[in-house]
């Protein structure tokens, strides 16, 4: 067996263990062979950072608008007739601390893909099998983020021996493209035109 503590070993790189002395050119190769796959988990994370805070001013919204609701302080029905708001009130104060609990889970999944922290990974398979739902964006986004955190190259990303071979390499950085660069614009553009159409209408 090689001395190498870099030296490749099944689908996954095996049980790499580094020592003092690294071997350079192997932890360029493995950096080299996961760096697409590293700039994709922390790209998803960023995504997740936006839909955290929109998460966390949607939640305040539904706690402004319960609160208003049990202070009577909404206008009265057709014909100056009282509405039961107690009830739509409690509701949306329930909507509130659920999307908060979410958009803050969501937050730290979505540092900790930035970071890759391992401490992040299993909130940030929650937040993605429940992003599923959000069918088709959150559906597409959230099956490709299981498929980074789940797959052996995620193993490999978010493991200890990984965490050394980025400090041994940081000459190495993933050069995103322009047009990576457009579609994400045009992703924001979209996302604030949603949460602008949807005050317009309420």
């Amino acid at each position: 067996m090689s001395d190498n503590p870099y030296t490749p070993s099944g689908s996954a790189y095996g049980n790499i263990t580094p020592d003092a002395n690294v071997d350079l050119s192997q932890a360029e190769l493995i950096r080299t062979s996961h760096l697409s796959h590293e700039a994709n988990i922390q790209s998803i994370g960023c995504l997740y950072l936006l839909g955290g805070i929109g998460g966390i001013l949607l939640s305040l919204f539904y706690f402004g608008t319960g609160i208003a609701m049990l202070s009577n302080l909404v206008p009265a029905g057709p014909g100056g007739a009282q509405v039961d708001t107690v009830g739509p009130g409690i509701m949306l104060l329930g909507f509130g601390i659920v999307v908060l609990a979410i958009s803050g889970l969501q937050l730290y999944a979505g540092r900790t893909m930035q970071t890759l922290n391992a401490s992040g990974k299993i909130p940030a398979v929650i937040i993605s099998v429940i992003g599923l739902l959000g069918f088709p964006c959150g559906t597409m986004i959230s099956a490709f983020a299981l498929y980074l955190l789940l797959s052996s190259k995620g193993e490999m990303v978010y493991s200890p021996q990984y965490k050394e071979i980025v400090q041994a390499t940081p000459h190495i950085r993933y050069k995103t493209s322009i047009i990576v660069w457009i579609l994400l614009f045009i992703l924001l553009g979209l996302i604030a035109f949603g949460i602008i159409a949807a005050l317009v209408s309420g």
